[in-house]
């Protein structure tokens, strides 16, 4: 851990991290399918507390990786690793006629192999056990929940976001270290495979439905995840990183569970939002009545997310985000038009980049 620490600064994310990564980009495309045939408030629940449990779990691999000196045993994890994601991603389709028991291996070989690493290569034997304990009951709930009857299962798979959710509020992480320049990069390379996906799925989604037909609309949808992408890349990537890195190790924890634990799953639960909403629209079958709700939903998570993240690191510009997500919310009540709702969405997030353009945000 010693080494960890003394080249923090130069330490960057390994090519084995990225390949953890695609299999839980994988999952997400799974969530997202899930979304897209939901058809009650209890498949939302059951969806939002994979992707709670999976991003916890994803955001602790992370946190791990700056305890762990040696780049074979890391690699060596995080290949252990993808076996119990991979399973997970397989088993998230069985989540809507509630066959939980492939996700709930999948999640509980995860926490085990992250405590077991944790405690081994990281030497936090004490803090590993207080946190491991939560991590492997909300993954055991995660599991029973499909042997429960209806209602049952839906409220514990709430409990387990709720748990999870409160871990990441009230707990300080102070006895965790972290790398600022990996921290940073490895949340925004995964930030740029989500984006990725969306693009890819959008994508088949249009080929599928006749490319022609919806030119003007793909143009417009591609346009606006650029924007997007722009509104985190184009400067607070780096100042989130000397942010980081200006603050006292014991208080980065605080800051990196607010600005990327809870604003990076408002983001990314945007993308995933605005992608369930674009390839249902773009589907062969008629999926134009899904696009005010998740477009408007999608905007508001993102650019709320964004807000929190400047917030959570004391950045300026968070007023900005703010009005961004009011103004994409409404966009579910507009009578607009598939091209005039892109079209919109599109201004609301350009207007936004102006803003932080005009106040000098990334000189």
């Amino acid at each position: 851990m010693t080494s960890v620490m003394q080249g923090e600064s130069e330490r960057r994310v390994a090519t084995v991290e990225l390949l953890f990564d695609l299999t839980f980009v994988f999952a997400i495309t799974q969530i997202t399918h899930l979304l897209k045939v939901a058809h009650s408030p209890g498949d939302a629940v059951g969806a939002l507390s994979v992707l709670t449990f999976l991003w916890w779990m994803y955001g602790g691999y992370v946190w791990l990786a700056s305890h762990i000196a040696s780049q074979r045993a890391l690699t060596a994890v995080m290949l252990v690793a993808m076996i119990g994601t991979f399973f997970m991603a397989i088993g998230i389709p069985g989540l809507h006629e509630h066959s939980t028991t492939v996700i709930g291996g999948g999640a509980l070989f995860v926490v085990v192999v992250h405590v077991l690493a944790f405690a081994t290569l990281g030497g936090l034997v004490g803090p590993t056990l207080r946190f491991g304990f939560v991590n492997v009951g909300t993954a055991l709930l995660l599991g029973a929940s499909g042997y429960l009857p209806g209602l049952a299962a839906s409220v514990a798979q709430a409990v387990v976001i709720v748990v999870l959710f409160g871990m990441a509020l009230f707990y300080s992480a102070r006895a965790f270290a972290l790398s600022p320049s990996h921290f940073v990069e490895r949340h925004g390379l995964l930030l740029i495979i989500v984006f990725g996906e969306s693009v890819i799925s959008i994508g088949l989604s249009l080929s599928e439905g006749g490319m022609m037909a919806g030119l003007i609309e793909a143009g417009l949808a591609w346009a606006i995840i650029m924007a997007l992408w722009f509104a985190y890349f184009a400067a607070d990537d780096r100042r989130a990183e000397r942010r980081l890195s200006q603050l006292a190790p014991a208080e980065r924890g605080r800051a990196a569970l607010v600005a990327y634990w809870f604003a990076f799953l408002m983001m990314i639960g945007g993308v995933l939002c605005l992608s369930v909403g674009l390839k249902a629209h773009f589907s062969p079958d008629d999926g134009a009545g899904y696009l005010p709700f998740w477009l408007s939903l999608g905007l508001a998570l993102y650019f709320l997310g964004t807000a929190l993240f400047r917030y959570g690191l004391k950045l300026p510009g968070a007023s900005y985000r703010l009005c961004a997500a009011v103004a994409g919310s409404l966009l579910w009540v507009s009578a607009l038009s598939p091209s005039g709702l892109l079209g919109a969405a599109l201004i609301i997030a350009l207007a936004t980049l102006a803003a932080d353009a005009a106040s000098g945000i990334g000189r």
